[in-house]
């Protein structure tokens, strides 16, 4: 009968001690679960950020881009109005040339004379 109950003694000192690690696994298992869960938030918060970061600088690229391209734009319209601009000059410059060499004309056609220099075209009789 001792014999007997030392095997029942020692089963259920096995049992205890399975119920033990079994618990004491869990709690492994659990406590590594939830550092996993944690590093994962993480992860996910950092990729959100990092997202949220690249479309910020995408957003102030574009900014950027537009206005430098705004810049071009009005250095441009500079350009081609200094351009009108200086051709206007020029042609006001001949169309008041022509006008004066058209009233000397008409003044040689007047005074029935020639110019002083002709530049070889004119020929002296």
């Amino acid at each position: 009968m001792a014999q007997a109950l030392k095997v029942i003694q020692k089963e259920v000192i096995q049992s205890r001690v399975k119920t033990w690690e079994t618990k004491q696994k869990a709690k492994v298992d659990n406590k590594a679960d939830k550092m996993i869960a944690i590093n994962e938030e993480r992860k996910n918060a950092s990729e959100i950020d990092l997202e949220a970061l690249g479309k910020k600088i995408e957003t102030k690229v574009e900014k950027l881009r537009h206005k430098e391209v705004e810049k071009m734009k009005n250095k441009e319209a500079h350009s081609i109005k200094v351009t009108e601009d200086t051709k206007v000059k020029i042609e006001a410059k001949r169309t008041h040339g022509l006008q004066k060499v058209e009233k000397k004309a008409e003044k040689f056609r007047g005074s029935n004379s020639l110019p002083t220099k002709c530049f070889g075209v004119c020929v002296d009789e």
